[in-house]
């Protein structure tokens, strides 16, 4: 397996200062990334996941990694 799923929460505010929050899955390759190129990755997947335009904030305010607790209720 060289990918791992996360559940990503955020949230965000547009130009109005409208709040809104949810959560969206991420799959990444296995690999050597630093924080910043993490974050990027998840905030993309974010805007991805749920169309949201480049203007509007983003707060990643949780990461879970659902590979890691499939894997520990396997055994």
């Amino acid at each position: 397996m060289n990918e791992i799923a996360y559940l990503v929460s955020f949230k965000s505010m547009d130009k109005f200062n409208n709040i809104d929050s949810g959560h969206c899955a991420a799959v990444l390759e296995k690999g050597n990334y630093t924080e910043g190129e993490l974050v990027d990755f998840f905030i993309e997947s974010v805007r991805t996941n749920f169309n949201l335009e480049k203007e509007r904030e983003i707060i990643i305010t949780n990461i879970i990694n659902l590979t890691k607790i499939r894997r520990e209720l396997e055994e």
